[in-house]
C-alpha cells in the first residue's frame, strides 16, 4: 500500500514530463498546453463562490454544500465549451494564418471531447455524478458510475499501449490513463482497508 501511495506521489511529474518531452513536434506540445489552459479558463469562467486550487495537472474545483447542481454542471461544462469556442476561433483565423490555427482547433475540439468522458476526474464524470445526486439516485448508480470509469480507463490504456507501439509516440496519453489507473487502486484499497 506504501508503494502505491509512493507511486501515485510521483504521476504529476512523471505527466508533465512526458507532456513536454513526449511530442516528437514541439508544435503538438504547444497546442496540448494551450488547449488546457484554454479548458481550465472556461472552468473558471463558470465558476461562482467557490474555492478554486491550483494542482499540476489542472484546477480542483471545490464545491460547496450551498450550491445548486444546475451551478456546478455548468462549471463542469465550462471547460469543454471553452474549447469548442475555441474551436471555432480557429476555424476562422486559420485561412490568415494557414495551417496551425487548424491544428490547434482540433487539438481544442478533441480536448472537450475526451473531458466529457465519464473517467472519474474528468468532466463528463463529474456532470454525471452531479445528475445521480441531484436526482437522489440508489447507491447502484454511484457503483455503476465507478464500474464505467475503471473500464475506460483500463480500455484507453490498453489503446494508447497499442498507438504507442504502432506510432512510436504518445507516451503522455498512456502516462494519463495509468496514472488515472493507479489512483483509483490506491483509493479502492484504501477503502476496503478502512472498512476493517
Amino acid at each position: 500500500m506504501k508503494i502505491i501511495k509512493f507511486v501515485s506521489s510521483l504521476l504529476h511529474p512523471i505527466f508533465w514530463c512526458l507532456l513536454i518531452f513526449g511530442f516528437e513536434e514541439p508544435c503538438y506540445a504547444v497546442a496540448t498546453l494551450i488547449c488546457a489552459v484554454v479548458h481550465e479558463i472556461g472552468h473558471l469562467a463558470f465558476a461562482e463562490k467557490k474555492k478554486i486550487r491550483g494542482v499540476l495537472s489542472g484546477f480542483r474545483i471545490e464545491s460547496s454544500s450551498m450550491e445548486s447542481y444546475r451551478q456546478r454542471i455548468l462549471t463542469y461544462l465550462g471547460g469543454p465549451l471553452a474549447n469548442v469556442l475555441f474551436f471555432i476561433l480557429c476555424l476562422a483565423l486559420n485561412p490568415v494564418f494557414e495551417g496551425y490555427f487548424l491544428l490547434l482547433g482540433i487539438f481544442s475540439l478533441a480536448t472537450a471531447a475526451s473531458n466529457l468522458l465519464p473517467i472519474e476526474g474528468y468532466d463528463g464524470y463529474g456532470i454525471l455524478l452531479s445528475i445521480i445526486e441531484m436526482c437522489e439516485l440508489d447507491e447502484k448508480f454511484y457503483r455503476l458510475l465507478s464500474c464505467i470509469s475503471h473500464a475506460m480507463i483500463l480500455c484507453l490504456c490498453m489503446l494508447s499501449l497499442y498507438l504507442i507501439d504502432r506510432r512510436g509516440g504518445g507516451y503522455w496519453i498512456f502516462a494519463i490513463f495509468f496514472a488515472l489507473m493507479i489512483k483509483g487502486i490506491n483509493r479502492d484499497i484504501s477503502n476496503r482497508f478502512s472498512r476493517f
